[in-house]
């Protein structure tokens, strides 16, 4: 009897801990990738160092932006990063960045 109901407990225990998957959306950008952005670059430097942009606006040809969303999979969301790079005269003008926003986890 008291093996069963330390199994009974068990269970409860264990159903009480809910795993709770990263969703992750967008460009993965590492610290690495933004150090070696530098005005001046031409946007297939910049592709081969970043990867494509998730954004690139048909209606601003010169702004690229890479954003990064992690979230669980109930929508909280863990880390979200926004990078734009803007572009004059096919060269990297300058760069647009966000702070990562790393919410607090409870």
């Amino acid at each position: 009897m008291p093996r069963l109901l330390l199994l009974i407990l068990l269970g409860f225990a264990l159903s009480a801990c809910a795993f709770k998957p990263e969703i992750r959306q967008g460009n993965f950008i590492t610290d690495d990738m933004i150090a070696k952005l530098k005005p001046g670059m031409t946007p297939a430097q910049v592709e081969f160092v970043m990867g494509r942009a998730m954004v690139q606006d048909p209606f601003h040809p010169d702004r690229w932006d890479y954003v990064t969303y992690t979230n669980f999979n109930d929508g909280t969301p863990i880390y979200e990063q926004h990078i734009a790079v803007i572009f004059k005269d096919g060269k990297v003008d300058h760069i647009e960045q966000s702070a990562p926003a790393k919410p607090s986890s409870s």
